[in-house]
């Protein structure tokens, strides 16, 4: 056998190496789409193999533990990355895509998420959204409380709402956020358009935003009859930035102000660390205050202390297996707590620095 130069065998290794991204790839994309094309365990186990070989971080923390891709049979056993982990080392699978930074509290040190798979990302977001948050709507004007990417090109945030108005927005869709927060003027116009068409719309807003956006048209006592139909997704919590407001005093200004009814206010649960998100079960029939996780996303709560899974009914960190994170973790230990209930997850809060006893732990041992 003729020996292969050692430049054309390097060449010839990583096109296998890129081969072998670009099927697992491949393959988790297709489970999104259509979850009876594979089996979530195997494809956890293949995800697993491939970010134990790709990030060294993750390894060793593995290696630690006595837990590699040959001993193990169920996704549950695969060593959960901290979301703390993504604030001081760098977890990228793969070179090139997007770099995610999170928005945090004042002076807090971000989290980065080096995402290399975005067609994924792209793929969650045409699998839940329309189940979740348009219901029968295929196209329909979208108000943003959302800063664009232009303002915030790191945000994963807002990668997703560009995505979502590219994809069902009309020409009527609008941003209003600006450097100073809602721009109210041009949310003002948008709903007194939408009220005269006659035509449901979509808001997609922060808490923080919806909060402003109640405010101002408290202060002017101004009130907009949307149209039947209309939908606010609310993505995510106020990080600290303002007081914040009770969640029925919310719902009660939406639909004062707005004539937004509280069972058409989607809420998000989702971080820049991770790629899928889980809704509110609203339009799939569920509870308006449990979450619930698309086929490709399992949700367990596990002990602060032991990291072992709580009983249902028993509350602890949320610990979050999302297929579609090849970039960097499939498997993640968050800093919230919640409750497992038999139709969702229930949020109860941000886990105090006690409370992260066993997820520092983790963290450790990631920098050993």
């Amino acid at each position: 056998m003729v020996p292969v130069p050692f430049s054309h065998a390097a060449a010839a290794s990583v096109h296998l190496r890129g081969r072998i991204e670009a099927v697992i790839e491949e393959r988790i994309r297709r489970f999104i789409e259509d979850p009876a094309s594979g089996d979530f365990n195997q494809l956890a186990k293949e995800a697993f193999a491939f970010q134990y070989e790709k990030v060294e971080a993750y390894r060793k923390l593995c290696d630690q533990n006595g837990t590699d891709p040959a001993n193990v049979d169920d996704w549950r056993q695969i060593p959960p990355i901290p979301a703390l982990a993504f604030k001081s080392l760098d977890l990228a699978t793969v070179e090139g895509g997007e770099v995610f930074r999170s928005s945090g509290t004042t002076g807090d040190q971000q989290s980065v998420h080096r995402h290399g798979f975005l067609d994924l990302y792209r793929a969650t977001i045409d699998r839940t959204i329309p189940a979740a948050v348009l219901g029968e709507m295929e196209h329909l004007p979208i108000l943003s409380l959302i800063p664009d990417r232009a303002m915030s090109p790191d945000s994963s945030l807002s990668f997703m709402a560009d995505h979502i108005i590219r994809q069902w927005g009309t020409p009527q869709s609008v941003n209003a956020f600006g450097s100073r927060g809602v721009d109210f003027r041009l949310a003002r116009s948008f709903f007194s358009a939408r009220q005269r068409d006659g035509q449901p719309v979509l808001i997609l807003s922060t808490s923080f935003a919806l909060d402003q956006l109640v405010e101002s048209l408290a202060k002017l006592d101004l009130r907009f009859r949307l149209p039947a139909g209309t939908v606010v997704f609310e993505t995510g919590g106020y990080k600290g930035r303002r007081r914040e407001v009770a969640r029925s005093e919310l719902l009660a200004s939406l639909q004062e102000r707005l004539a937004v009814v509280p069972d058409h206010v989607v809420r998000e649960y989702g971080m820049t660390e991770l790629t899928s998100q889980l809704y509110t079960g609203i339009r799939q029939g569920g509870d308006q205050d449990l979450f619930l996780a698309p086929e490709w996303v399992k949700t367990r709560v596990l002990d602060p202390e032991t990291l072992d899974e709580t009983t249902m009914g028993t509350a602890g960190l949320i610990c979050i297996f999302d297929l579609a994170n090849l970039s960097s973790a499939v498997h993640l230990l968050t800093e919230d707590l919640g409750i497992m209930h038999d139709n969702g997850l229930l949020l109860t809060g941000r886990a105090a620095g006690a409370d992260l006893r066993g997820c520092s732990l983790t963290v450790e041992d990631l920098w050993r």
